[in-house]
């Protein structure tokens, strides 16, 4: 009966529709938190950098593209961006190179990998308050253990403010950066280790490869979808990077530390939020730009060959 109701050939719409549907329901909350405190605030900011605005009063002034004609020719900001692209340098080379090869090291290894694991992922818990203050207390040129450390060892000479310096005050902070995070990259490596076949390092074993050799031409390779994961997510950190430094240096001395998050917190410090606004809108593009072009160029390759 219910067949020669609905016809020969057709479905019953009702429970087709909600089957159809229910995949949507689980991820709206997701998509409504994302959408809320991600999307949002990146529009809103998009919005602002057109508009005039102090906080302290209730209305804004259209100002049109005076904020980034502003931004673009300022001096402390473009010395701020090259202070991000030379984090990013880094950060794409240095914490990158130390997760693999911890990684690497977890994986060979057969006794002691939980703990191994866990203890070298330990900092990465941390907040970046947290860490940013235990590396002031290293640095500090009196009360710190650098220094002494090194006159213990005999060297003496490499003494120095590490954070009062303009000439290494940026790459004293890229050290605790680094500390911070090659614990997220050794784990992300760890992950796409396990699953690459065993078959591929016994046979590279059979072979006779040494380190070097099993590193460059089996598990650097197989690890390519990885690699492009774990360097885009450098990617934004590196170009989003504030706490470790603002309570480091808080972009000094004589902004040699100063990056594009410090600038903007100094605009709004100021209560110019039209040029605040505008700043971390140019940096957005630019993040995108550069995680969008990096992704494309991976698949490019990845095709080519």
């Amino acid at each position: 009966m219910a067949h020669s109701l609905s016809g020969p050939g057709k479905r019953a719409p009702g429970p087709r529709f909600r089957l159809d549907l229910m995949p949507y329901l689980f991820i709206l909350p997701a998509v409504v938190i994302y959408v809320v405190f991600n999307l949002g605030p990146v529009l809103a900011s998009f919005v602002f950098s057109f508009f005039k605005w102090d906080l302290l009063t209730p209305t804004a002034e259209f100002a049109g593209f005076k904020h980034y004609n502003f931004i673009i020719n300022d001096e402390r900001f473009w010395g701020a961006l090259s202070h991000n692209f030379i984090f990013l340098g880094l950060a794409v080379v240095i914490p990158v190179a130390i997760g693999l090869l911890l990684a690497v090291f977890i994986y060979e290894i057969r006794r002691g990998r939980v703990f191994f694991r866990a203890a070298l992922f330990l900092p990465a818990i941390f907040s970046g308050v947290v860490i940013a203050y235990v590396w002031k207390w290293i640095y500090h040129p009196f009360a710190g253990v650098l220094n002494p450390a090194l006159e213990l060892v005999g060297l003496g000479a490499f003494t120095q403010s590490w954070l009062g310096d303009h000439k290494i005050a940026l790459y004293s902070t890229f050290i605790a950066y680094t500390w911070a995070s090659f614990g997220y990259s050794m784990v992300i490596f760890l992950a796409g280790l396990q699953d690459i076949p065993t078959d591929i390092f016994d046979a590279a074993r059979v072979d006779g490869a040494n380190f070097r050799q099993k590193l460059f031409r089996v598990t650097i390779p197989c690890l390519y979808d990885v690699f492009t994961f774990v360097i885009t997510l450098r990617i934004f950190t590196a170009m989003g990077v504030f706490g470790v430094i603002y309570i480091l240096t808080g972009g000094g001395p004589f902004y040699s530390s100063d990056v594009i998050d410090i600038y903007v917190f100094r605009m709004i410090g100021n209560f110019e939020m039209g040029w605040a606004t505008a700043a971390a809108t140019f940096n957005t593009i630019i993040v995108v730009c550069l995680s969008t072009g990096f992704i494309k160029w991976r698949e490019w390759r990845s095709w080519s060959s």
